[in-house]
C-alpha cells in the first residue's frame, strides 16, 4: 500500500504541511510496526545515520529494508517514538544538499532515556511522492542527567559550609582531595576543555590536566602573527559566544586569552604543568590508575573511571622525517611547531620543508621577517584562498541558531559527505582558477583534494594536506619565496641541500613543516600495546563511513578521544558526554 505523501509543490507554504504529513505517517507505520508501509517512506538510494539514538556508537545504514526493519526493531527496544517538527528550529524548507532538492526538515524525538534531534530530507519520487532520501538520529539529553542550562541550572552556587563563596568552592573543587575525579581529559585546548564543560554541566567529576604553564599557551607559544584560519561564527564553544565587537578572524594571544577565560568561566579544576605519564585499566575496579607528573616533579595518582584523549586537535606529537643527510646540517633544524621567527632572522637563508598550511604560514613569516626563504614540496597540496574555504561553514552565517546548525554539520553519511564536498570543491576551485593556474606555471602541484573533495575531504582522510591562503601564494607565484620539489634534493650538506643539478642550496636553518602523528602514538606510549592493538587506527574514515575512534567507542572500556577543528569537538561533545554519563550512571 502506497503511503508515501503526494504534493505537486508551487507554494512554500506547503513545505510545513509535506513534512507533517510524512511524520504522520512515518510515526504511524513505526507504532503499528508495518515494514511495508514504513520502506515507502524511504528513497530507495537513501540513507540513515544514527548517533546514540538506537545504538551506543555512530551508525549509518543504507536502503529501505534495513533501514525500515532496524527502526522498527531498535526503536522498539530503545523506546523511540513521537518524531515531531522541532519547535525551536527552522520550518521545514526546500534546500539543495549534495546536489539534491530536498525539503529539510527539522524534528525532535524521544526515547526511553531520554530526547534526541533528527534531520529527515525529503525528496520528491517520479511518481509524486515525497520520500526521505536522508534520515539522521542524534541522542541529544538523558531525561535523568541533564544539562545544567536553561531551566536546570543552579539558582545560587552551591557551597558546603556557611561563610564560603564561589572561589572557596573553585578551590576546593579542583584539589580532589576527598574523592577521584570520574573522567580525566588529557590536555586543556579547546577539544579538552569542550569535552570538559559538557562532562560537568552533566554532573560528572571531571579534571583536566595541561602540560603547560597557563591554558592557552598551546596558542600563545605558535609564531607571532598567526590568525585562526575559521570565521569567528563558526568557533562558538559549549554555553557561550564571543564578545559582538571581537573580529572575524581571530589573532592566535586573543584566542589563548579566550580558552583562559572559558576555563574559568565553566568552573573547570585545570592542574597546569602537569604531565600524563601512563596508565593501566583496572578491569575488575572500573577504573584507571593514572600517574601524573606535578609541577614540583612528585607524582601523584588518581583512579577515574575514565580517560578522554583530547592532546591534539587532530594529532599531537610531531613527525621528524628521515632526510638524507640532515643530521650532517651544521645549521638549525626545528620543527614549525617550535619556530618564533623575529628579526633575528633577517638575512638568513631558510628552507622550509612542507606546503601544507604550517608550512606556508611559517615560510610567510619567515620572508616578511627579512629571511631568504625557499619552500620544499614533497607532495601536491590543495590550495584554496581563505575566503572561498570558509563558504564551507556558510549556514553559520545565516543567523540561525548554532545548535540547529550543528544538527545539520552531523546529518550527512559517507556518500552524502563526500558529494557535498565534491560540489563545494568544484565551486571553490573555479572561483579559484586563476590563483591555482598562476601555481601551477611556477612549479607549485595542486591537488584536488581526497575522491576530488577538496581541502575538507582531505582534512578528514589525514589531518593535513592543504592550505587556506591568506598571502603566501601569491609570493610564491611572484617568487619572493622561491620553490622547488623535494625529489630535486639529493641529501642534505653542513651548509644546505645539495640538488641534483650538482648545485648546493645554501641554508642557515631548516624548518620541518612536516605535520604530525595521530593519536595511536600517544596512546601507545601512554597505554601500552594492549590497549593500542585494540584502539588501532584514530582519526579518517573507516569502513563504515565514520571517523575513527574519534568521540565513539575505542574498543578499550572506558578510553576515549576527543578530538577534531572547533566545529567538530563543540558538536561531538555533546554526543561523548552522553555516553560518558550513560556508562557512569549504568544507563546503558
Amino acid at each position: 500500500m502506497n503511503r508515501a505523501v503526494q504534493f505537486d509543490v508551487t507554494e512554500p507554504a506547503q513545505e510545513r504541511q509535506i513534512a507533517e504529513d510524512w511524520l504522520d505517517r512515518f510515526n504511524d507505520a513505526l507504532e503499528r510496526a508495518d515494514q511495508a508501509d514504513l520502506e515507502d517512506l524511504l528513497a530507495p538510494d537513501g540513507y540513515w545515520r544514527d548517533l546514540l539514538a538506537h545504538q551506543w556508537d555512530f551508525r549509518a545504514l543504507k536502503g529501505p529494508h534495513v533501514i525500515a526493519s532496524t527502526l522498527i526493531a531498535e526503536g522498539r527496544a530503545k523506546g523511540v517514538r513521537d518524531y515531531r517538527l522541532h519547535l525551536d528550529y527552522s520550518a521545514p524548507k526546500f534546500m539543495t544538499r549534495s546536489g539534491r532538492k530536498v525539503i529539510e526538515v527539522f524534528v525532535d524525538f524521544v526515547t526511553a532515556l531520554g530526547t534526541g534531534s533528527a534531520l529527515v530530507r525529503l525528496e520528491k519520487s517520479q511518481d509524486g511522492a515525497y520520500r526521505a532520501w536522508g534520515l539522521m538520529t542524534s541522542l541529544q539529553s538523558l531525561n535523568a542527567f541533564p544539562e545544567a542550562i536553561g531551566r536546570h541550572r543552579p539558582e545560587r552556587v552551591a557551597v558546603r559550609a556557611e561563610g564560603e563563596n564561589w572561589v572557596d568552592r573553585l578551590e576546593q573543587d579542583r584539589n580532589f582531595d576527598t574523592e577521584e575525579p570520574e573522567a580525566l581529559v588529557v590536555g586543556a585546548g579547546h577539544s579538552g576543555l569542550m569535552i570538559a564543560a559538557r562532562l560537568k554541566a552533566m554532573g560528572v567529576r571531571t579534571l583536566v590536566i595541561e602540560s603547560l604553564p597557563r591554558v592557552g599557551d598551546i596558542w600563545r607559544n605558535r609564531y607571532h602573527t598567526l590568525q585562526l584560519h575559521n570565521e569567528i561564527d563558526t568557533i562558538d564553544f559549549p554555553y557561550v559566544s564571543y564578545p559582538q565587537t571581537w573580529p572575524t578572524y581571530v589573532p592566535k594571544d586573543m584566542y589563548a586569552a579566550w580558552m583562559e577565560f572559558y576555563a574559568l568561566a565553566m568552573e573547570l579544576p585545570v592542574w597546569t604543568s602537569v604531565r600524563f605519564m601512563g596508565a593501566q585499566r583496572d578491569e575488575a575496579a572500573g577504573n584507571w590508575t593514572v600517574r601524573l607528573s606535578t609541577p614540583d616533579g612528585a607524582e601523584r595518582i588518581v583512579r577515574p573511571k575514565h580517560v578522554v584523549m583530547a592532546t591534539g586537535g587532530v594529532s599531537g606529537r610531531k613527525k621528524i622525517p628521515s632526510l638524507p643527510g640532515l643530521d650532517q646540517f651544521a645549521g638549525t633544524v626545528a620543527h614549525s611547531a617550535d619556530v618564533r621567527p623575529t628579526d633575528e632572522y633577517r638575512g638568513k637563508r631558510a628552507i622550509v620543508v612542507g606546503t601544507s598550511t604550517s608550512g606556508h604560514d611559517i615560510a610567510l613569516e619567515l620572508y616578511q621577517r627579512g629571511c631568504d626563504v625557499t619552500m620544499v614540496q614533497r607532495s601536491p597540496t590543495t590550495v584554496v584562498n581563505i575566503d572561498p574555504a570558509n563558504l564551507i561553514y556558510a549556514l553559520y552565517k545565516e543567523g540561525r541558531p548554532i545548535d540547529e546548525i550543528d544538527v545539520v554539520a552531523i546529518a550527512n553519511d559517507f556518500d552524502a559527505t563526500i558529494a557535498s564536498y565534491r560540489d563545494f570543491a568544484r565551486i571553490v576551485s573555479e572561483m579559484d582558477k586563476d590563483l591555482l593556474a598562476d601555481l601551477e606555471k611556477v612549479g607549485f602541484r595542486t591537488h584536488a583534494g581526497y575522491l576530488g573533495g577538496g581541502y575538507f575531504a582531505n582534512y578528514i582522510h589525514r589531518g593535513g594536506g592543504y592550505y587556506l591562503n591568506v598571502g603566501a601564494s601569491e609570493y610564491i607565484v611572484d617568487g619572493r619565496i622561491k620553490l622547488i620539489q623535494n625529489e630535486r634534493i639529493t641529501t642534505y650538506e653542513p651548509d644546505g641541500a645539495r640538488l641534483d643539478n650538482g648545485a648546493l642550496l645554501k641554508a642557515d636553518v631548516v624548518v620541518l613543516a612536516t605535520g604530525y602523528h595521530n593519536q595511536e602514538v600517544d596512546i601507545r606510549e601512554y597505554f601500552g600495546d594492549a590497549v593500542a592493538d585494540k584502539v588501532g587506527m584514530v582519526w579518517g574514515w573507516d569502513e563504515g563511513g565514520e571517523i575513527r575512534r574519534a568521540w565513539r567507542p575505542t574498543g578499550q572500556e572506558g578510553l576515549w578521544i576527543q578530538l577534531g577543528g572547533v566545529p567538530q569537538s563543540r558538536t561531538y561533545s555533546k554526543l561523548l558526554a552522553l555516553q560518558i554519563v550513560a556508562e557512569l550512571r549504568h544507563l546503558k
